[in-house]
């Protein structure tokens, strides 16, 4: 039997290494004791599986989201809860044996953190397991009532991680209210970021409605089917209002004023300058409390080489294991820490930071973790197929717009 083993390992490594190559099959880096012990499962075990860990799988899917970990979470929002700001006059005066009260000394601002629905369905093709690397682990014969998925733990993360990234990726920055998004006008002539609704006939057959961005400018009767070039899919998106919704909102209204940072390049001292200065504007309460700037990943790596060209004793301020940097020259009150949340956006992002943690104090995630929308559920559609479904409540909102600060680019 450890001979057998043993053959088996190194048919696999053996595998792997040929195959690695092709990023279509990275999936075989999974633990080697899996393929190992010849874990099949069948309907009922990966059905099983996600009715007893369901609370586990949500848990988890949180906990790893990237912006989860870079914002404050705010559980067990039913539909929506306020936001509020107390803003206390000044009052301090000289002494009088007379009460001298004034009026509206406290006064309260709401804004409301809401919650909306987002949800996940599949359907599984086992018989599509056969012509993967896993058909050797699917068990014997081909009946008609073979339905066996090979690592149901396995599946169910791989299920969770494209969840996990539709949510931080495209819905948590870039999401919209897809209920208020007007139906595709074929005689419409589309730009580039306008939003629609549409049908598609290509490889819908279940004639699935799904929500699209304009990638350039259109002419009529140009829609997905006839020009895909022309179109990106942002379904995702359309599950709720995503940070930069709210924050676009506010600029418009002029409650938000972008510092104008300018755009983060390679040259010496622009980076170092962008941050310093973003942190600088603002209110020194915040500046003395301790702040946090966001950023994509493209203005993370220009500020670390600044900041290794300026200091030869900069890797001193790098938390490796917490993937953030003190900023210098701002008295250790600056965190600087990439997002991969903002995806290619130029925006930083600029508030008080929760003490002792590198995250947002004033930006808010909400999900319901604790309610009945949070569920996983499996189950046979037909003779040959699996349906998985998954649900969740989340939404996203500002708390204080006199606590944030953002650049001039988007």
């Amino acid at each position: 039997m450890k001979k057998l083993l043993a053959l088996s390992y190194l048919l696999l490594v053996a595998t792997i290494s040929v195959v690695t190559a092709n990023p279509a099959v990275l999936f075989l880096q999974m633990p080697v004791n899996y393929m190992l012990l010849g874990l099949g499962v069948n309907t009922s075990a990966i059905t099983s599986f996600a009715e007893q860990n369901q609370a586990a799988l949500i848990a988890t899917l949180l906990n790893d989201l990237d912006i989860a970990n870079d914002i404050t979470v705010q559980p067990n929002v039913k539909n929506r809860i306020p936001l509020p700001r107390l803003q206390v006059a000044g009052g301090l005066r000289p002494y009088s044996s007379s009460e001298e009260f004034k009026p509206n000394e406290l006064n309260y601002t709401n804004r409301f953190l809401t919650v909306t629905i987002g949800k996940r369905d599949l359907l599984i093709d086992i018989e599509a397991y056969r012509n993967t690397y896993y058909a050797w682990n699917t068990g014997s014969g081909s009946g008609a009532t073979k339905k066996e998925v090979p690592f149901e733990n396995f599946v169910w993360d791989q299920i969770m991680k494209g969840y996990k990234r539709d949510i931080n990726d495209e819905t948590a920055w870039l999401g919209f209210d897809g209920s208020v998004t007007a139906a595709y006008a074929p005689a419409t002539v589309y730009t580039i970021g306008q939003r629609m609704r549409y049908t598609p006939t290509t490889n819908n057959p279940r004639s699935v409605q799904e929500w699209f961005a304009a990638t350039g400018t259109t002419v009529a009767g140009n829609n997905p089917d006839s020009h895909p070039n022309l179109w990106r899919n942002v379904t995702a998106r359309a599950v709720g209002p995503g940070l930069e919704s709210y924050i676009l909102t506010e600029i418009a209204a002029s409650n938000i004023t972008p510092f104008a940072t300018g755009v983060v390049n390679a040259t010496a001292g622009v980076a170092i300058s962008a941050f310093k200065r973003l942190f600088r504007s603002l209110p020194i309460p915040y500046q003395n409390y301790g702040s946090i700037i966001s950023c994509s990943f493209t203005d993370w790596y220009l500020l670390l080489d600044d900041l290794s060209a300026k200091y030869q004793s900069f890797k001193d301020n790098i938390d490796i294991n917490n993937n953030f940097i003190v900023m210098p020259e701002t008295g250790n009150k600056l965190i600087v820490k990439p997002a991969s949340w903002l995806g290619t956006s130029r925006r930083l992002v600029a508030g008080p930071t929760i003490p002792g943690q590198a995250r947002h104090q004033n930006l808010y995630m909400g999900t319901d973790l604790l309610s009945d929308a949070n569920e996983v559920a499996v189950k046979d559609s037909d003779l040959w197929t699996l349906k998985v479904g998954i649900k969740m409540a989340m939404g996203f909102q500002i708390q204080d717009l006199a606590a944030i600060r953002v650049g001039d680019q988007a």
